[in-house]
Order: C-alpha cells, then structure tokens, then sequence
C-alpha cells in the first residue's frame, strides 16, 4: 500500500517545492533584469540504484540537504565539495525536508519528526496518524524556527501539521480523498499555498493564512494537474503549460511552454529569471523567451523540487534507465 501510494504521488509531480529567498523587485517584478544562463553543470551521481532523492533544501550552497525514500531510505548532505549520507540515526522513508539557520527537520512517512542541530538528532513527533493511519509527511516549509508547517497524507485524508517552536500540533484535515504534495510560503502577502491531489480526483490549491483554507483553483480530473511556486515572494501556479502570478485574487499571465517536452513544475528568483522543468533537461525563462539550460543525460527525470541560491542551484533526479539518484548542480560563471 505504501509503495502505490509512493508512486501516485510520483506521477502527480514527478512523472510527465524551492526555499523562498526576498527578492527586493517587489509583486510587479517585470523590469527585474533577465536572468543569466550561463552556468557551469556538474552532475553528481549518488551510488545507490534504488534511491529516489525527492525533497531538498539548503542554507548556502556549502550546506545542502537532500532526502531519498521509495525503495531505500537516506539523509543526503552536500558540504560545498561532496555529497555523503549522514547515517548518525536510522529514517523509514524521509519525504519532507526544511531547514532554519543552523537546524533542519525531516519527516517521514509513519508519522514522525526529527530535528536537527549540530550534531544530533531529536525526534520531536512519533507515529503521529489520523483515524488508526500513520500520515506520510510529505512536504515542509515555514518562517522561522517557531513556525513551520508539514503537509501530507494518511492514505485517506490529507493533513496539516503545525510547529510552534516545542511542539508539533495537527492544524487542519479534510475529508477528501487526496494528498496535500506541495506547500510553499509567499513572503509577499504572508501566506502558504497548498496543492491537493490525487489521480482521479479534481486537483486543488488552496490559500492557507495560518487558520483557514481557502480553495482559489481547480483543475479538470482529465489533467494530472497543477502545481505552485513561490517566485520573488509571490505564488506562481502552472496550469498546463501556461504560467501564471496569482496576487489578490487574480491570475495574471506570465508565459506558456509550448512544447510537448515540458515537465509541468518551475522555479526561480523572480518573474525573469525562472527555471523550467522539461522531461528531457532543464530550461530557463529571462522574461522574453525560453531555452534549454542542457538536456538530462540519457534518460533522466527531474524531481519536482531544487534549493536556490544566489549563483547556485540544486536539482535532484534520476536516471531512468539505471536508476541511479543524481543532484544536477548549476554554477553561474
């Protein structure tokens, strides 16, 4: 039951979540300059088959973290030269991943939580489950280390959970038959962006202000559905293979990806300098067009989430053909 779950998640996000950094251009970001594309790629290849590398998140590109389940179970750490597993406890299945300063927080899927700081690890939430049924903690984010949000599923409904800074709270479930797979913060407006889906079922993204859920999408049960970003503190939504800013209830257009290649989910710095998900490689925005940043190597499957920062970035993925985790690492020159 839980590798079928596993993998319907899969092919919600990762078949066809970024950390939030203040971008001073503000919500009428057009006049931001193009972002750069000239980047030096390094692809670093983790030596275990059946990996799946998922979440990732870092502080500075010295000090990444990234976090493997499906059929093996791993917490992967980058310290600016190489990539090591940090095996100092034992984790089923880490899904969710967010850090703050110097700590970081890492959830699985049989209801538990640990945090990290310095060099320890402290189980802050055990086999925490909703209705009889461990709830598989699959994304995270948050503001500071006394507020962070977790969001996932029990196979039946999803579920939010709360942090305020000693303890873990349940927030809010719905009775849907779904999962709550993405969550990010908008530092624009104050606000967390939620998509909830499942095959078969209509997909949602709700506004959530801390107390209340707000439904703002819908997307057909024909489509595997959208998914959100949050770029220069605002949230971006794709909607097929068009992109658009939603700001005080509306949708504004940014720009469409024409192409039958395109993987569905972007990232990036602000509304000019965006990267975009293809099922061949990765492209790139610069506010007038698009084009390939380079194409996978063999065949290969970006997973819907990176870690950016000023001159770095961090894509997790995996090669399809032998399976093999790798965390595509680009290097503005």
């Amino acid at each position: 039951m839980k590798l079928i779950a596993k993998l319907i998640l899969l092919l919600i996000l990762g078949a066809v979540f970024f950390s939030c950094k203040k971008n001073p251009v503000g919500p009428d970001d057009s006049n931001a300059a193009p972002g750069r594309r000239d980047y030096t790629w390094v692809a670093d290849t983790i030596n275990n088959p059946f990996l799946l590398l998922y979440n990732i998140w870092g502080s500075s590109p010295s000090n990444v973290w990234t976090t493997g389940s499906l059929m093996s179970d791993g917490v992967y750490h980058y310290n600016g030269q190489n990539w090591s597993l940090d095996n100092r406890v034992y984790i089923s299945d880490p899904d969710a991943v967010w850090g703050y300063n110097n700590s970081l927080w890492i959830g699985n899927d049989h209801g538990c939580i640990w945090k990290f700081t310095d060099s320890s690890y402290t189980e802050e939430l055990s086999n925490f489950n909703v209705n009889g049924k461990f709830v598989d903690f699959v994304g995270m984010t948050g503001t500071s280390n006394n507020e962070i949000f977790a969001v996932g599923y029990n196979y039946t409904n999803p579920v939010i959970m709360k942090y305020d800074g000693n303890s873990w709270q349940l927030g809010q479930t719905l009775s849907d038959t779904a999962v709550f797979n993405q969550i990010k913060y908008c530092y624009g407006n104050n606000r967390y962006y939620i998509v909830s889906a499942l095959i078969n079922y209509t997909t949602k993204i709700y506004e959530y202000d801390r107390k209340y859920l707000k439904l703002i999408y819908t997307y057909p049960v024909s489509n595997a559905g959208p998914s959100i970003a949050s770029i220069g503190g605002y949230p971006y939504i794709v909607a097929g293979n068009k992109i658009y800013m939603y700001l005080n209830g509306t949708m504004e257009f940014i720009f469409e990806v024409d192409d039958p290649n395109f993987g569905g989910v972007i990232w990036g710095r602000n509304r000019n300098d965006i990267f975009i998900r293809m099922q061949d490689g990765l492209a790139h925005y610069n506010g007038s067009n698009w084009q390939y940043l380079f194409k996978s190597i063999g065949s290969t499957a970006l997973m819907p989430n990176c870690t950016i920062f000023e001159k770095d970035v961090f894509f997790p993925a995996k090669i399809r053909t032998t399976g093999y985790p790798i965390i595509y690492h680009g290097t503005l020159k």
